[in-house]
């Protein structure tokens, strides 16, 4: 044991060395309280190795080699193992110490090696030599600092990772928060199930559908939001409300129990009509037009028939090749597809034109009187 400030390389070791000849001793620890050296007679039996196999400074614990000094302690003492690990450990030691000096000053063997494996010259005078100390000397720093910038990359890449995982954890925490504060009672259930009996000579009940938040329950068609038309505010309010959006005054109803929509039937129901319009207004669109193309030749107002004779002159024009819709859009800007389209299918079922090809390479041609008087009526069904 030395005093604290004592630098134990340069200690004076002769009593623990007299420890080893003159006893059976095997390891020796030598100490000034945070730094351990441990010694063994690895060269010669009973003589104390020059420099310790392994060391331990209490107040830099990373460089210890503290998993294979375990059998030091006395609960898993074992001499023959921690003999072979003091000679492993010696030489690793050793090892390190030439690879710390051969990277601090290059040895001339190192130098030579070098220049050897990489010099074009069959011979490696002393003047190469002389030349290339400083160019292994510069390149041993260069690799050194490649590798120290690849740890640090990998170091902050890693960083980066944890902190988005951390981010994505906060987030996802936050959004099972909020849908974990969603809760749909069992009054806004028994609600969507009155809606659906209410509505239920209109469309199939499975096409109604709830869209609970945190502060109200939407009823909707389809699951859609924007397709809500009843919205219940049953959540933490004492009073209950109906918000029924048929466009008709009060918008917002009171009711006690779910069982009070029925007072309101009339109105959910035209609520939801409303958000049927648009697809039964299609629908609507298409009879109208299958009566459109039986009695057109009657119906066309003088603006319909002046476009008409246009796209006819057009079409007369492009007789050879035939018409495309895709000319008659930039003839017609004012028109868009679909009612050029409606346009076409008229005049074909009139029997004025006929179309030859599919798809984008259709074309659209007059139809002359003898396969016109050949031509069997169709209808649309």
């Amino acid at each position: 044991m030395k005093a604290y400030k004592t630098n134990l390389d340069e200690a004076e070791r002769g009593q623990l060395q007299r420890y080893f000849h003159a006893t059976k001793a095997r390891i020796g620890i030598l100490t000034n309280g945070h730094v351990f050296q441990f010694f063994t007679d690895l060269d010669e039996v009973n003589k104390m190795d020059e420099k310790p196999f392994a060391e331990i400074n209490l107040l830099n614990l990373r460089k210890a080699p503290l998993s294979q000094l375990k059998h030091v302690t006395k609960t898993k003492f074992n001499l023959d193992e921690l003999l072979g690990i003091a000679e492993e450990l010696k030489y690793i030691k050793g090892v390190k110490d030439e690879i710390r000096k051969e990277l601090t000053a290059p040895s001339d063997w190192l130098v030579k090696e070098m220049a050897q494996r990489v010099h074009s010259a069959r011979r490696i005078r002393a003047q190469i030599l002389d030349s290339f100390r400083r160019i292994v000397a510069e390149a041993i720093q260069s690799y050194i600092a490649d590798r120290i910038n690849e740890t640090l990359d990998k170091a902050i890449k890693t960083v980066e990772i944890n902190e988005h995982d951390h981010q994505s954890n906060e987030q996802d925490t936050a959004e099972a928060k909020i849908s974990n504060d969603i809760v749909t009672t069992q009054e806004e259930i028994e609600a969507l199930y009155i809606v659906r009996a209410i509505c239920a000579n209109l469309i199939d009940s499975d096409r109604i559908m709830e869209k609970d938040t945190k502060n109200y329950c939407n009823i909707t068609l389809d699951g859609e939001p924007r397709q809500s038309f009843l919205r219940l505010h049953f959540n933490f309010v004492r009073k209950k409300k109906i918000a029924i959006f048929d466009q008709d005054q009060p918008e917002v109803v009171s009711v006690k129990h779910p069982s009070d929509l029925y007072q309101y039937k009339e109105r959910i129901r035209k609520a939801l009509n409303l958000k049927l319009e648009p697809s039964r207004g299609s629908e609507q669109n298409n009879q109208d037009f299958m009566l459109e193309t039986e009695n057109s030749d009657d119906v066309v107002s003088t603006q319909q028939e002046t476009e008409v004779q246009f796209v006819l002159q057009h079409i007369r024009g492009r007789e050879s090749e035939g018409a495309a819709i895709g000319e008659l859009l930039q003839v017609m800007p004012g028109k868009t597809r679909p009612q050029i389209q409606r346009m076409l299918n008229r005049l074909q079922a009139s029997g004025r034109v006929h179309m030859k090809g599919k798809a984008r390479g259709a074309r659209w041609h007059l139809v002359n009187d003898s396969q016109s008087s050949n031509r069997i009526p169709t209808r649309r069904s």
